[in-house]
Formats: structure tokens, C-alpha cells, sequence
């Protein structure tokens, strides 16, 4: 399994184990993660937690799996990100990201479908899929959302790298804790929440929550098929062959 449950209490405790591969979202990380969610222990626990092993929260998705999985075609093969941000995103228990070193793209992403995020003082945040051609839509959206749209230009658009405190002063963070409290603040934070209030005034909130700002689910996967194949296409493949893309072509022929 690449993903490990357990519990701390009456909090679930959910730690991405791929951290040679900084945790990235591999087809077979997806799935685990995807499963686990489902597991009765998951929805007996009060809250959950999910975070990363190693050096990263969640380096992003996997680029491979990407190109040979066709997760940017419509008919991808096995489980894809998207699928798992819009499974946790409608988790009826309270959900909070530990995060810590890299969430970058895909990991970014998983942290603002979780309801709250507790990230050390080591951790940074960027989206770079612009740069390999691809749109960050479900990102796109959740950032407009919690940071603004003037915000969430600047990150996609830049796809510069924000340190914790400056993901806290957006909005996308909410407790900044020292280097390597991340866990641990997540799971305090979750216990406060849960120790004091039942869990189906809970679950209200959370539907109340996601009705004032909800995700556009089948509008965020059309967005995919409205980014040009060639590009993602060569964006994708520069990365994996680990050249600089070139994407001149594009800009000559581009009416967009």
C-alpha cells in the first residue's frame, strides 16, 4: 500500500508513503488514497488528517501517469487526481491537510480540497502546470474562491512558490505551526473541532459550506479538454525527458 491509516484517537490520521517519489499522485497513490477514504475506519473516525511522508507533502501529480494513463484525455484509464479531489472534497467528516516541505500542483490542489490546512514553517506552495501546458483546474477554481481572483492569477500565471506564511495571509492556509509540527497541529486542531460539537451539526456546516462555494466538478473536467493537446503534450513530454519545452510553435499559430 502506498498510503498508511491509523488512529489517533478519535482522529484518522491518513500519511502519503511514496516518499521517494516526494509522495507524487502515481495511479496506484491515487487509488490507495481513493480506498482509504472509503474504508469504515475512515468514516467512523471523528475528523482526518492527511499527510506525507518524507521530505514532502506532495510533490504533485505524477507525470507519467499523466502522459500514459490519459489523465488529460476524457477517458482515462484507472482512477485519476480529479476523481480523489472530489471525493474528499465532499468527505462528510471534517478533513485537514498536514503539510509540510513541497505541495506543489497536484499536492497544492489536494491540500485546498481538504477543509483546513495546518502547514509547518518549512512548507512552500506553487502551481507550475502552466509551464508544462496544462491548467491547474481544479486549483484554478478552489484558489479563486479562498484567495481571490487577483491572487490566484499571480500564482498560476507566475507559478512562483509561497512559503507558508505568505499561503497563510491568502487564506489558503489556516495555522502556521514550527518545522515538523505539522502532524501534530493538524491532529490537535482536528480534536478541538471534534471533542465539543456533534458530528451532524458538523456535516451541516460542511454542506452549508460547500453550497455557498461550490466546485463546477463537470465544468473543471471540461476545462482539460479545452487546453490545445499539442501543448500539455509537449509541456508533459520535456518534463519527463527532462529538456526545457518549446512551445515558439504554439505562439506563432495561436488565435486564442
Amino acid at each position: 500500500m502506498t498510503v498508511r491509516f491509523e488512529r489517533r484517537g478519535t482522529v484518522g490520521l491518513i500519511t502519503l508513503a511514496k516518499p521517494d517519489r516526494h509522495n507524487a499522485l502515481a495511479g496506484d497513490l491515487v487509488a490507495d488514497l481513493l480506498a482509504t477514504l472509503d474504508r469504515p475506519e475512515a468514516h467512523q473516525a471523528a475528523a482526518l488528517v492527511i499527510a506525507g511522508d518524507g521530505p514532502s507533502f506532495c510533490a504533485g501529480a505524477d507525470i507519467g501517469d499523466l502522459l500514459d494513463a490519459g489523465w488529460m484525455t476524457p477517458a482515462p484509464s484507472g482512477p485519476t487526481p480529479m476523481d480523489l479531489f472530489e471525493r474528499l472534497d465532499g468527505h462528510p467528516r471534517p478533513t485537514i491537510a498536514a503539510v509540510h516541505g513541497r505541495a506543489l500542483g497536484g499536492g497544492f490542489e489536494l491540500s485546498l480540497c481538504c477543509d483546513l490546512v495546518v502547514a509547518a514553517a518549512d512548507a512552500v506552495f506553487a502551481l507550475p502546470e502552466l509551464g508544462l501546458g496544462v491548467v491547474p483546474n481544479t486549483g484554478l477554481e478552489r484558489l479563486v474562491q479562498i484567495a481571490g481572483p487577483r491572487h490566484a492569477l499571480d500564482l498560476i500565471l507566475t507559478r512562483r512558490r509561497i512559503s507558508a506564511e505568505e499561503a497563510a495571509a491568502m487564506g489558503l492556509v489556516s495555522r502556521v505551526v514550527p518545522a515538523g509540527g505539522a502532524v501534530d497541529g493538524a491532529v490537535e486542531l482536528a480534536r478541538a473541532i471534534t471533542d465539543g460539537a456533534p458530528p451532524g451539526a458538523i456535516a451541516t456546516v460542511k454542506r452549508a459550506v460547500r453550497r455557498a462555494a461550490p466546485l463546477d466538478w463537470p465544468g473543471v473536467r471540461a476545462m482539460l479538454a479545452e487546453v490545445p493537446p499539442g501543448e500539455w503534450a509537449e509541456g508533459l513530454g520535456a518534463f519527463r525527458d527532462r529538456r526545457r519545452p518549446d512551445y515558439s510553435e504554439f505562439w506563432r499559430t495561436s488565435d486564442a
